[in-house]
C-alpha cells in the first residue's frame, strides 16, 4: 500500500473532470429520426399537400432575415423556380429572381448579330 502511495501522480489523471452522465446521442441513428420528427413537427408549408408528396428541408435564410433558418416542406412534383418562390413567400423576404433585366442581354445579342450581317460573316 505505502509502494502505491509513493507512485507520481500525473496531472491528466488526477485533475480531470468527472462527467455526470452522457453527452450527447446515445446512438447516431437515433438522434437523426430525432431530428427530423423535430423538424417535421416545426415545418411549414402548403397544409393542403398530400403527406406522400412532402419533402422536408431546413432552410437557411440570408442575413437580413428575421431568422437563420426556418424548417420547410414542399412538394415533390415542384419545379425549383416554384420551391424558391414558395420560401421565399413563406420566410417573408424580397423576391427578385424573375424580373426580366431590361435589354442588356437582348441588346448584346442584337448587336452581334446585326455587325455580323453588316460584315457578311455570321460567326
Amino acid at each position: 500500500m505505502a509502494a502505491t502511495q509513493e507512485l507520481p501522480s500525473y496531472g491528466f489523471l488526477t485533475n480531470a473532470p468527472k462527467t455526470k452522465g452522457r453527452k450527447g446521442a446515445k446512438n447516431s441513428s437515433t438522434a437523426a429520426k430525432v431530428a427530423l420528427m423535430k423538424l417535421k413537427l416545426h415545418a411549414s408549408g402548403d397544409k393542403g399537400l398530400p403527406q406522400t408528396e412532402r419533402t422536408y428541408f431546413q432552410v437557411f435564410l440570408p442575413k437580413g432575415a428575421p431568422s437563420s433558418t426556418l424548417p420547410m416542406f414542399f412538394s415533390s412534383k415542384w419545379s425549383v423556380g416554384k420551391v424558391v418562390d414558395f420560401a421565399a413567400s413563406q420566410a417573408s423576404l424580397k423576391n427578385s429572381n424573375n424580373i426580366c433585366l431590361t435589354g442588356t442581354f437582348f441588346d448584346l445579342i442584337s448587336a452581334y448579330y446585326t455587325l455580323s450581317l453588316m460584315c457578311g460573316c455570321l460567326v
